[in-house]
């Protein structure tokens, strides 16, 4: 992690790591983990996770239907461009189910590296941490990406890490990524 050492390389640009996968893939877990190997570098991490933005924003109209998704998407992706162009880092955690935000992104965000989180739907559900499998079950959560709705995965992400296993084998994954994050260079 020698390349982490230069604190200059995140200050003076800004960066956006963006974790996108299904619900129960790991996105906050990895984002909260990222964001404390930065700081312990001296480098302070904007968490922008999707549904503490969804709440901060409190919008009745944003709903879970396809075009609300949408448009939270491009809001999520506007957000992180606000802050990195004034030098942030910027970790975002979200589903990004559409491959239109996922090229607006690579092609508009600065130092933009994405990260996609595969998980078995089985762990998915064995998860579930929003208990939103378990209410699909039951008819209680409709509009879930991934069953209900179709996800548009990443057509070609900077990374893929298979997060099936334990927290050890999630937390050597963020070492991987924090490493290649770093090795990327600024767009």
């Amino acid at each position: 992690m020698s390349e982490i050492n230069n604190t200059n390389y995140f200050l003076s640009a800004g960066r956006v790591l963006w974790l996108t996968g299904l619900s129960g893939a790991g996105k906050t877990t990895v984002a909260m983990m990222m964001q404390r190997r930065l700081l312990v570098h001296g480098v302070k991490a904007l968490i922008l996770d999707g549904d503490q933005v969804r709440e901060a924003i409190n919008d009745a109209n944003w709903q879970y239907d396809l075009q609300s998704r949408l448009k939270g998407s491009y809001r999520y992706s506007k957000l992180a461009a606000l802050a990195a162009n004034q030098g942030h880092t910027v970790i975002v955690p979200t589903i990004s189910m559409f491959h239109e935000v996922q090229q607006w992104n690579k092609d508009n965000l600065p130092g933009y590296f994405e990260v996609y989180l595969k998980t078995s739907k089985k762990v998915r559900e064995q998860r579930d941490p929003k208990v939103l499998y378990r209410d699909y079950q039951t008819g209680d959560n409709i509009n879930m990406v991934g069953l209900d709705l179709k996800i548009e995965a990443p057509i070609a992400p900077d990374m893929v890490v298979e997060n099936n296993g334990t927290m050890r084998s999630l937390s050597d994954a963020c070492d991987q990524v924090l490493s290649a994050f770093i090795a990327k260079p600024l767009n």
